[in-house]
């Protein structure tokens, strides 16, 4: 389990939150969602840095710090002088203070050669650029998330070329090689480029395209870099050293295993952009069923949605009444299936209130709160009976 410190940094004035293997936060725009997702990101890309490299002076140093969570993620303006930022989980543990310009860290030596390495992807609110913008490989970017999602959109869309239907829509997006243009294939047989395609589906298709790509199909591609060779003979070389009592063979397992991602670590911002609540359910129920396969992958939603909150509360109560009995769970799987249901020691939700970040995860009914999902109704149900009684 991970352990995520966030103390005066942008407008989050503190956050304190043990991570699971799906996270949600909620909370009005400009509160600081997307701002915890980032240094959550962030951290877990520190981790893996340090681990894979072995070289905690690299990463985990003052300047080194805030430029590579800052630039990366367009954080410029929210460090303070009195910021804060700390990260540990099984194997290392790190501390940012900015009043003492200082990056501190520590091995958790038990598990230091015992680490598993993941595949991390932050998808960006801004995903339906791909879709808005022809040719954006020719526009000149920041080395940015932004950035890193668009190249990670050239790798994902060709693996698409046979067509991929589009959750339960009468659509289906299909990659055409031979103009490297994104299309979306109708019902009927007729075609659009993605770039004339509604706002739905441009903000759904990179989205859901991508999830498709990075939990299955990723796996199932080799890329080999000379970054990737250096990193191996080095990591060798400090097993080596450090780990003198394993032979040859042994270490290099040991290499091969850490370097080998095994599962996906997605930061997802606002999946609700621009699609209806019933297809909001539909995107969750099919992203559980991506995060259940063999590797167990894991998640962390930024959103402004309770129809979010609500869908995953579905998946919950399902896993969880399937859990009861074997007669229970056949009649669970007549909605939903055994695949696309989560366990409620699985699910940590968050939202932001007042510049605090706070659990809504209720223990009593094994689920995320209902007052705190219905809370934005509720206000408005306020003024409904406000004005019926005038």
């Amino acid at each position: 389990m991970k352990h995520l410190t966030i103390r005066h940094f942008g407008p989050i004035e503190e956050a304190d939150i043990m991570l699971r293997r799906v996270n949600l936060i909620i909370g009005p725009q400009s509160s600081g969602k997307s701002t915890v997702l980032k240094i959550a990101c962030f951290c877990d890309w520190m981790e893996r840095q340090i681990e894979v490299t072995q070289d905690p002076d690299r990463y985990c140093n003052a300047e080194a710090f805030v430029n590579n969570l800052v630039n990366f993620h367009k954080l410029t303006g929210y460090m303070k002088a009195d910021s804060f930022i700390g990260y540990e989980n099984d194997a290392v543990s790190f501390a940012f203070s900015a009043k003492e310009n200082r990056c501190d860290f520590a091995w958790v030596e038990a598990m230091r050669w015992d680490y598993r390495r993941t595949k991390i992807a932050y998808i960006p609110s801004e995903r339906n650029l791909v879709a808005a913008i022809p040719n954006w490989y020719q526009v000149s970017m920041n080395n940015d998330n932004i950035l890193d999602f668009m190249k990670e959109w050239e790798f994902a869309r060709k693996t698409f070329s046979k067509g991929e239907r589009i959750l339960d829509l009468p659509a289906e997006y299909k990659y055409n090689a031979n103009s490297q243009t994104d299309r979306i294939v109708l019902n009927d047989g007729k075609e659009l480029d993605l770039t004339v395609a509604s706002s739905g589906l441009q903000s759904l298709t990179p989205l859901y395209i991508m999830l498709r790509y990075l939990t299955s199909s990723y796996y199932n591609t080799t890329r080999n870099s000379v970054e990737q060779a250096v990193i191996r003979e080095h990591l060798t070389e400090v097993l080596s050293k450090e780990r003198p009592d394993k032979g040859a063979m042994v270490q290099q397992c040991i290499v091969d295993f850490m370097l080998t991602a095994y599962c996906t670590d997605l930061f997802i911002e606002e999946p609700e952009a621009h699609i209806f609540p019933s297809t909001q359910k539909s995107f969750v129920y099919q992203l559980v069923g991506m995060l259940n396969d063999e590797r167990r992958h894991t998640c962390f939603i930024a959103t402004h949605s309770p129809y979010i909150l609500t869908s995953f509360n579905n998946v919950i109560l399902a896993g969880e009444t399937a859990g009861e009995s074997e007669y229970k769970a056949a009649k669970v799987t007549k909605l939903i299936p055994e695949n696309q249901t989560l366990r409620y020691n699985e699910v940590a939700a968050f939202e932001i209130k007042n510049r605090h970040v706070r659990s809504i995860m209720d223990d009593e009914f094994r689920l995320i709160s209902a007052e705190a999902i219905d809370s934005a109704s509720q206000e408005i149900s306020n003024d409904f009976d406000y004005l019926l009684k005038l």
